[in-house]
């Protein structure tokens, strides 16, 4: 079984002087990201990193990522992404929860370092590797690497809001890059090229990229999505293939120029979030044409395991733009009831996902990885349904998680922090419909007796402990909250009372 440490030796055998990695003014052949990442890991070593430490790291996109991430696999460790928009106190907590043993670092985080010191794990600033490499220097033979091994570990948090480590394998990420390869089968062609907009801690972005590199085809790393630069990268370098949300899309065609673009190397645009309006996807066929596709997956599922292709993200195809497509062979869903038999075509039950390329485990969660799994399916906690025709609509989250900008949000976290303030007594935080966003998040408080809520000083309290876009920015009162017998809150109640 391949691993990600052989299907990039064979990337680079195939096609060592072509450009793997673009970053501003910075690129990498596939040769050089192999020499890179073998120094590094040769490093690491030295610094005393072995087989299944944890090895950190917390930046903005940057060329080094991918070279960080085959180096920390190449030494037999496992990368630790961190979310760069978590609070110094959520960090704080990865870190630790991880026992990473080395932390990179870029430069415009150092002062998370002197809020929160990590006693035991060693600290590399992302932007010294280029002055403290030597990539015609390995001294040290790395270890082999098998399939089985943990590759990376990813946190998303649950209803508890504790974040959990997601530990995927070798052998899952080949699998994804496997499944996206059957999707995109012009990676093979010798100009093919993907622009990695969204942040490379995500199993999306991260996916996308090495689904890229294992088939020699250029990534382009950027640092920002708005719609002037996207359209601009796009037509000057000529990708085939970017993962953009809705309001991206919708910005880059009200630019007043964009007609004048030659976006005709642009062969799929891969809508990130939850669906697409029939008539975005006119307007954007139109103007860009190519196509457009949608999945549904998650961390645990180490992404995408459905999919919604080009010839079926048209308009015209009605409902079923609704829908988040086909399940990806030889992976399989099924949908179950809460006693675990299988629901009936159409009808609504909990999301089971079975694949070769599930999470192994939550880091350190005996508990909670057990209650993921049932007779070797993965509970997504997402409610959905499945048509005559095998297509998978997803209906709710029945873990409650709002979906903000592209960005999985869950409330029982920010609800934590609530809970710590003074003049709060009880709260509770849904998803609200936004034009902009898709969800907002609206916070429904009970406050202290004769103290009324102020909206901005509760922000600047919840600022100093949760991420910009965790912070709620709509605000209700009520005297109590609806809660069932066994005092869970019902939140569909306040679905019904205030959306």
């Amino acid at each position: 079984m391949p691993t990600l440490i052989s299907a990039l030796s064979d990337a680079v055998a195939a096609s060592p002087d072509r450009i793997a990695l673009v970053f501003e003014d910075q690129s990498l052949t596939f040769s050089e990201l192999d020499q890179h990442s073998d120094a590094l890991a040769t490093a690491l070593l030295s610094r005393g990193v072995s087989s299944g430490d944890r090895v950190a790291i917390l930046d903005r996109n940057s060329l080094w990522f991918f070279v960080i991430l085959f180096a920390v696999m190449k030494a037999r460790a496992v990368l630790v992404t961190i979310n760069f928009r978590l609070a110094p106190p959520e960090v704080d907590f990865i870190v630790r929860d991880s026992t990473s043993k080395l932390l990179f670092i870029g430069e415009t985080f150092i002062d998370t370092l002197s809020e929160h010191p990590y006693p035991g794990c060693d600290t590399w600033v992302v932007e010294q590797l280029a002055l403290s490499l030597n990539p015609d220097v390995s001294d040290q033979a790395l270890p082999p690497v098998l399939a089985e091994d943990a590759a990376v570990q990813m946190y998303t948090s649950g209803t508890t809001g504790l974040p959990k480590g997601v530990v995927l394998s070798h052998s899952a990420m080949v699998n994804a890059a496997t499944a996206g390869h059957a999707v995109w089968p012009f990676l093979d062609e010798a100009d093919a090229s993907v622009l990695a907009t969204m942040p490379l801690f995500h199993i999306a972005a991260c996916n996308l990229g090495l689904a890229a590199l294992l088939k020699s085809a250029r990534v382009d790393i950027v640092n920002q999505a708005d719609p002037l630069f996207v359209a601009d990268w796009l037509s000057r370098h000529r990708n085939s293939l970017v993962p953009l949300p809705t309001t991206v899309i919708h910005g880059m065609l009200e630019l007043p120029d964009v007609g004048d673009r030659d976006f005709s190397a642009l062969r799929t645009m891969l809508v990130a979030g939850s669906g697409i309006a029939e008539e975005l996807i006119k307007r954007a066929t139109d103007t860009f044409d190519c196509g457009f596709a949608l999945s549904y997956g998650s961390t645990e599922t180490c992404g995408g395991i459905t999919y919604l292709g080009p010839e079926e993200c048209v308009q015209g195809a009605g409902k079923r733009l609704t829908s988040a497509g086909k399940v990806m062979a030889p992976s399989r869903i099924m949908i179950q009831r809460p006693d675990g038999t299988p629901c009936s075509t159409n009808e609504v039950g909990e999301i089971v996902c079975f694949s070769d390329r599930l999470m192994d485990e939550y880091w350190g969660r005996d508990e909670a990885t057990r209650a993921a799994f049932r007779d070797g399916g993965y509970l997504s906690g997402d409610a959905g349904y499945v048509d005559e025709a095998g297509y998978l609509y997803v209906v709710d989250r029945i873990k409650d998680m709002v979906i903000s900008g592209g960005e999985n949000i869950y409330p029982a976290q920010i609800e934590q922090v609530f809970y710590t303030h003074p003049d709060v007594l009880d709260a509770a935080v849904i998803g609200v419909p936004d034009p902009r966003w898709g969800e907002a998040l609206l916070a429904v408080l009970v406050m202290r007796e004769h103290v009324e809520l102020d909206a901005d000083a509760m922000i600047d309290f919840l600022r100093p402990n949760l991420a910009g876009y965790k912070i709620p920015r709509l605000y209700r009162t009520v005297e109590a909250l609806p809660r069932n017998a066994t005092g869970k809150v019902l939140k569909t109640a306040l679905r019904e009372q205030f959306i």
